[in-house]
């Protein structure tokens, strides 16, 4: 695929046009800290959201049915496009590692549990703006998911790129994705751990691959959710019990072609067979 030298936005730029806010609160809002309570700003698609710490978000509704999990990340409002993109500001080079060795005319990639869309947000700035190129961002419904659409259609009016086609599938209760066409790359980063079932969503995946699709992902070994016999947070228990499960259907189904074996947490590149 054919790249082009450009300048990256800052990490903030989008964060500030839609909520309008500064840089300095842009970083504060976004920065993980114990008990902080940030005031979150509301925009065109969701309520402000103050005083509460992440933990109160969960507890302040009952999280017993999938739907109430589900309805978390809507319940959170802009709590997660801002963390994402402060989580995602120093690794921008790694999207680029991981994602512009494998992509070629007409691929069709995918970023899953993509929330504010930090992998093809990079990609799309770095691209030839001529290229043709089908990109699918999947999630639940949530701002996060809303604020990714919104920055990568600005991408694509702003630099013209009129063969790139952008798609949004929202995970719902009862069905996962159907995509319009099979992958050729997708990327799972920091997302199964918070999936009721990690092996459905793998498994719909690789049945919408072409053969050499690229998977690349993680899986946060979350011990602490699997010592206690009552867990209540979007770290789901279900998910890590299905950890070992999963990574037994990857490894059946695609070659791994690197890692950092001796991380359990690292990010993985596999192909599909």
């Amino acid at each position: 695929m054919t790249k082009i030298e450009v300048k990256l936005k800052h990490w903030y730029h989008d964060l500030c046009e839609y909520y309008n806010v500064t840089p300095e609160q842009a970083l504060e809002l976004g920065t993980r800290a114990t008990g902080r309570k940030p005031d979150l700003p509301g925009s065109s698609t969701c309520d402000p959201v103050s005083g509460m710490t992440h933990e109160d978000i969960w507890e302040s509704r009952e999280r017993k049915s999938l739907q109430d999990v589900f309805d978390f990340y809507k319940d959170q409002g802009a709590w997660s496009a801002f963390r994402q993109c402060v989580r995602h500001k120093d690794l921008t080079q790694l999207h680029l590692d991981f994602l512009t060795p494998f992509i070629s005319k007409d691929s069709h990639v995918c970023e899953y549990g993509s929330g504010a869309a930090p992998y093809m947000n990079t990609l799309m700035q770095v691209l030839d703006p001529s290229v043709s190129l089908d990109i699918s961002i999947i999630d639940v419904d949530c701002e996060h998911f809303t604020f990714a659409q919104w920055r990568l259609n600005k991408i694509k009016f702003d630099r013209n790129m009129q063969n790139v086609r952008i798609h949004a599938h929202e995970v719902v209760v009862d069905s996962l994705p159907r995509l319009h066409k099979n992958l050729d790359l997708v990327t799972i980063f920091e997302v199964l751990e918070h999936t009721p079932d990690p092996v459905a969503v793998i498994k719909n995946l690789h049945g919408q691959m072409n053969d050499g699709c690229v998977l690349i992902e993680n899986f946060i070994l979350a011990l602490d959710v699997l010592a206690g016999e009552e867990f209540e947070g979007p770290d789901l228990k279900s998910a890590a019990l299905m950890r070992d499960d999963y990574l037994s259907f990857v490894s059946d189904n695609f070659d791994l072609i690197a890692d950092q074996a001796d991380n359990p947490n690292a990010t993985r590149i596999w192909t599909k067979k």
